[in-house]
């Protein structure tokens, strides 16, 4: 097994099992020490329960074992397991002879919205939120003399409501965060491009919409003209400055479709699919001359994307065999390609430094076979083309 693959296998091990799943595998055994309770002391039950007492425990038995086999559940499964356990659970407690005993067992209806909460969609979250509220204040109320209802009802809708909205809460606070901390790390602090990271999904993408539209990309590099000196004679407050409206005026000018990128330092990638190269580079440089007191040059270099077959194995760009599916067109080396790509736009980025600087150099590059993978049939193909257009 390759490192790389190994990467790929370890991610899908640790997740086998997500929050909800281990929430429902843990929290079902609450119902087989009823069981046991019921055998050692008949009185605990109601008289003639015990069968369905009994069936109850079947069904966790059965909720535990699916979801052990199953590892992560989709949200319908588990929302037909949460809702058979939340019925169970209320019928446990309408079989307890103890009233206080009944009170106990309430309280775990208060689980299954709380791991709902946890990563269920909203609507999920609601619908057993509030069966467990029904079924919570039915209980309470049950059996209660008229004063005490009110206070039992509003325990029981506190039990339930409680630690799902703070379980709600701290999702949304983490994935704020989560989404927070993936800009950061995918964009540049300085400019807002997209950083290596952040580019290296989208070029993939770009690079299969290419293959799949029978199109070259076309990769520019977009080098600022004498920054050192801008540096050195104004200070690096400015050399900023002028990397902000620089990084602007590119963006201004380039398709939505195109990937924009801050590569290090003074330095700007463009990528993009096109037929030819159309003059896009021109009008980068006409727009860095008008907004900014710097000037550009750029290194243009295009090549053609081909579908690679899975019999070409391990050269830049291919695809490597997956350990797991035996198919050798399953792991894409984008970085390579990227590379490959931005070498030769760089040596045209030096013949139009050489040249005189604030002009375009052009450079074509050998053809780049791009393995397709699994977007290999018409649905996959649009979706592919899809998000690439989004």
């Amino acid at each position: 097994m390759t490192r790389r693959a190994d990467r790929r296998l370890r991610p899908e091990r640790e997740s086998h099992f997500d929050t909800r799943s281990k929430g429902v595998i843990f929290s079902a055994g609450g119902a087989l020490p009823l069981l046991l309770i019921a055998v050692l002391e008949p009185t605990f039950l109601r008289p003639g329960t015990l069968p369905i007492l009994v069936g109850i425990v079947v069904f966790t038995v059965v909720t535990v074992g699916f979801t052990v086999r199953v590892g992560t559940l989709t949200d319908r499964q588990f929302t037909v397991l949460g809702s058979g356990g939340m019925l169970g659970v209320a019928v446990c407690a309408f079989l307890i002879a103890d009233p206080s005993g009944a009170r106990a067992v309430t309280a775990m209806l208060a689980v299954v919205p709380a791991l709902a909460a946890s990563g269920s969609p909203r609507r999920v979250t609601l619908s057993l939120t509030g069966a467990a509220v029904i079924l919570a204040v039915a209980l309470s109320i049950n059996g209660a003399e008229e004063v005490v209802r009110y206070v039992a009802a509003g325990a029981a809708v506190t039990t339930v409501i409680v630690p799902a909205l703070l379980i709600a809460a701290m999702r949304t606070s983490l994935e704020s965060v989560t989404e927070r901390l993936e800009t950061l790390a995918n964009t540049d602090p300085l400019t807002g491009l997209l950083n290596r990271r952040g580019m290296l999904p989208k070029v993939e993408a770009l690079l299969a919409r290419a293959c799949l539209a029978q199109k070259a990309v076309v990769v520019s590099l977009v080098d600022v003209d004498h920054f050192k000196a801008v540096n050195d004679t104004r200070g690096h407050a400015a050399g900023d400055g002028v990397l902000t409206t620089v990084a602007e005026a590119i963006a201004r000018q380039v398709p939505s479709d195109a990937v924009v990128a801050r590569l290090g330092g003074e330095e700007f990638l463009v990528l993009r699919v096109a037929a030819t190269v159309t003059g896009l580079e021109e009008h980068i440089l006409e727009a860095v001359r008008s907004s900014c007191d710097v000037t550009v040059s750029i290194g243009v270099a295009q090549a053609d994307v081909r579908p690679r077959s899975a019999e070409a194995d391990g050269r830049p760009g291919s695809a490597e065999t997956d350990v797991r599916t035996g198919s050798a067109e399953a792991v894409v080396d984008v970085e390579t390609t990227l590379d490959r790509l931005t070498y030769a736009a760089d040596r045209a980025l030096y013949t139009a430094k050489t040249s005189g600087r604030d002009r375009v150099a052009f450079a074509l590059e050998d053809p780049v076979e791009w393995p397709l993978g699994e977007a290999s049939s018409r649905r996959d193909r649009l979706e592919v083309l899809r998000r690439g257009a989004s």
